[in-house]
């Protein structure tokens, strides 16, 4: 991206908006064109950057964060939990909030965090920890940048990966983070391939340099550079560090590596941190200046014509938007039903899977009654709960892996034939309309993604949650095996119930993102519509004013493309 002075641009970007409102008040097109306009409008007031570091697992993503921030903020030398994001912002006092899957939030600690956000201390993550937001009184933070920790790429968790994939469209800049073991893998450079054209700002780590000479360091440096640039990357920007060894010395209040680099976000932060922002609001505002000025074209040639014209002209295009709807309501049908689809699959893998896992949940029982020979009364009761939540756990934790991995796949497909087929429609709208009242278009796009988290909840009762004075005062030789029957018996409904729980949450989840996606495939689609219709319905159509608008949206186009340029 070219350099930009934001000094200048935010004023631009600022009048383009302003105009922008003012047409849309005039001319009332669109109320959802106007909504939008005002959420642009926060957007560049809050003049808050999304600095995210990426990068696989055990790159120390962590490590370096802990490095700039000079304090140990985020655990490290552990597994992260899946698929949580961790935002860290400026704040007067370090503190945490924790939100839950419920929607729930709680605050806690910066020093239990641990508790949360790694495998060790949330395993499975069965606290249900969606995502984290840390204040802290960073002099990097305080200039309005958002500190990212997200996810590794490329791990055993592909969903890790999609996680970090669906945040990208907030991300303004990104931090990827390297290591000398090796430099770079192939999941790493298919996903900076991938992002490189999304994230008009990448800085680059290479971390852990402390476990290598150097010489070796040089020659690594000198590969990346290399592979970076074979990736289309210009002029990468590569800092050579150990995050472990810089935090020591910030400490001891001695140099450190990443003082070069400390320097470069500065400027960065200075000089540059306007333009991502800028340049984020002026895509959106070209794509709304160019509807607005598709639809009022369109009008003012109307004024032109006489009433017979008007007349059949006006058919045709009713017409052409009743195809269009009907296209779209077909395209909500197809949609609809391969949501019923999913659904049904769900329900049928996780049937199979609470069949698969009986025997082998009795297996483990068996080995568990060996295991435990002597326990009885409430102690073993105690045991045999233990043991059998770490079994639901277990059948259904794995079961999630696959599923999420084999769901997302379909998604993947429903997504890019459905953005297609919208797009479809615009385009044939767009094109038809344009030929029927002899106006020239620029092209509008959907983009939008279809993704799903499910998130597991289990539940165990007691084992002597029923007949338990009797039982308690059954002789051991007795109680055992009474109560070993008993949960044999027991195992089916348990994993029925949990795979019921499991169901509701997986299938309300679902349904919620495809109706979610349905919703932004439509919206795109019934803003040029309801423009189309509400121009041509106007009593004063082909006015001198809507002449002069057209004008200033040309004007507007223009700009916003030299802003982008």
């Amino acid at each position: 991206m070219a350099t930009i002075d934001q000094n200048v641009d935010r004023p631009s970007i600022e009048a383009v908006l302003h105009t922008l409102l003012g047409v849309e008040d005039r001319e009332s097109v669109n109320k959802g064109l106007h909504e939008k306009l005002l959420s642009l409008e926060r957007k560049l007031a809050s003049n808050q950057l999304h600095l995210a570091v990426l990068g696989q697992m055990k790159r120390g993503k962590s490590s370096f964060i802990n490095a700039l921030l000079g304090a140990e903020v985020l655990p490290t030398g552990v597994l992260p939990v899946t698929a949580a994001i961790t935002e860290i912002k400026y704040g007067s006092a370090p503190c945490a909030t924790i939100l839950l899957t419920t929607g729930q939030r709680e605050e806690v600690g910066i020093c239990t965090l641990a508790d949360y956000i790694t495998e060790a201390g949330n395993p499975g993550n069965k606290k249900q920890v969606a995502s984290v937001e840390i204040t802290y009184p960073s002099p990097f933070l305080e200039s309005g940048m958002i500190l990212i920790d997200t996810p590794g790429i490329g791990s055993t968790y592909a969903h890790n990966t999609r996680t970090t994939e669906a945040y990208l469209d907030r991300v303004d800049a990104g931090i990827v983070v390297f290591s000398v073991d090796p430099p770079i893998t192939e999941a790493e450079s298919k996903f900076l391939g991938e992002i490189k054209e999304e994230i008009p700002k990448l800085f680059f780590v290479l971390n852990k340099t402390d476990v290598a000479a150097a010489d070796d360091t040089s020659q690594i440096l000198r590969f990346l550079e290399e592979e970076l640039v074979r990736l289309q990357i210009e002029s990468p920007e590569i800092f050579p560090m150990s995050a472990r060894k810089v935090l020591l010395q910030k400490r001891q209040a001695s140099s450190s590596e990443i003082e070069i680099f400390e320097r470069r976000l500065r400027s960065f932060l200075a000089e540059e941190k306007g333009q991502v922002l800028v340049r984020s609001v002026t895509l959106d505002a070209l794509h709304i200046a160019r509807t607005l000025r598709f639809a009022i074209a369109i009008n003012v040639r109307v004024g032109k014509m006489n009433a017979e014209e008007l007349s059949r002209k006006r058919l045709a295009l009713d017409r052409l938007l009743k195809c269009a709807e009907a296209d779209l309501r077909e395209l909500q049908v197809l949609l609809r039903q391969h949501s019923v689809d999913l659904v049904g699959r769900v329900e049928l893998d996780l049937a199979a899977q609470v069949v698969a896992s009986v025997p082998v949940v009795r297996q483990h029982l068996q080995l568990f009654q060996a295991q435990h020979p002597d326990e009885t009364g409430r102690e073993f009761g105690a045991l045999l709960e233990a043991f059998l939540t770490r079994e639901v756990e277990a059948t259904f934790r794995n079961w999630k892996v696959w599923e999420d991995d084999e769901i997302q796949a379909q998604l993947d497909g429903i997504s890019s034939r459905f953005v297609a087929k919208t797009n479809g429609i615009l385009e044939r709208l767009q094109e038809a309309a344009g030929a029927l009242f002899e106006t020239s278009i620029e092209r509008l796009l959907v983009r939008c993604s279809l993704r799903v988290e499910s998130h597991l909840h289990y539940r165990v009762d007691r084992v002597f949650y029923s007949l338990e004075r009797v039982l308690l005062l059954l002789p051991r030789i007795l109680l055992r095996p009474i109560v070993l029957r008993r949960m044999n018996e027991r195992l089916r409904s348990v994993l029925d119930m949990n795979a019921g729980r499991i169901r509701y949450d997986y299938i309300e989840r679902l349904e919620w993102s495809m109706a979610q996606f349905e919703s932004d495939l439509c919206a795109a689609v019934i803003v040029v519509t309801d423009s189309l219709r509400s121009v041509l319905n106007e009593a004063d159509v082909g006015s001198h004013h809507q002449a002069t608008t057209l004008d200033v949206l040309d004007s507007v186009i223009r700009n916003c493309s030299q802003l982008l340029t």
